[in-house]
């Protein structure tokens, strides 16, 4: 879990700062943190408001756009993400990914919240995705293999299309 002092006066500004070390940080797409969350029971009487996995997706990669070169763990977090989304859902059998023609079923999860973040995301959101997707692809080998399992690059670069056709196509419907 992760905890930032992401108020409305450092969401406007974009950015948060930590003043004893001089770090910045992107808010982009924090907006949807506060609008998007969803409550979730950690035991009797302790609720807690976590973001779903599209606006997560969405915080990895700007995040990753932010600082490519000091965030590869965002990477690995994506691979997981894609991996794993809607992997235990009916959705992976409807008729919207089976038009996608996907090279292989274990891609309709990334295709999937490729979907998911398209319904989600504004024209600003839109630019980060863009930016992270055009940055990522020459460095798609910085997230290790052995965090996943020994999945490798292509596997990854594969997940990544299937991303992208789930934002890119139009004619699918979360």
């Amino acid at each position: 879990m992760d905890v930032l002092p992401a108020g409305a006066a450092s969401r406007s500004r974009g950015r948060v700062e930590w003043p004893e070390s001089g770090l910045s940080m992107s808010l982009a797409g924090f907006d949807h943190v506060f609008r998007d969350s969803v409550t979730v029971s950690l035991g009797p009487e302790l609720q807690c408001k976590v973001v779903p996995p599209p606006v997560l997706a969405l915080l990895k990669m700007a995040s990753y756009a932010d600082d490519p070169y000091g965030r590869a763990k965002d990477l690995v977090d994506l691979r997981r993400l894609l991996s794993r989304y809607e992997c235990e859902s009916d959705r992976l059998f409807s008729d919207a990914v089976f038009k996608a023609a996907l090279p292989d079923i274990e891609f309709a999860g990334a295709f999937l919240l490729g979907v998911d973040v398209r319904a989600i995301s504004t024209s600003d959101d839109r630019n980060i995705i863009d930016r992270f997707l055009t940055q990522v692809q020459p460095r798609i080998g910085d997230a290790p293999a052995s965090d996943l399992d020994g999945r490798d690059t292509e596997q990854f670069q594969q997940q990544i299309a299937a991303f992208r056709q789930g934002l890119d196509n139009a004619d699918t419907h979360p």
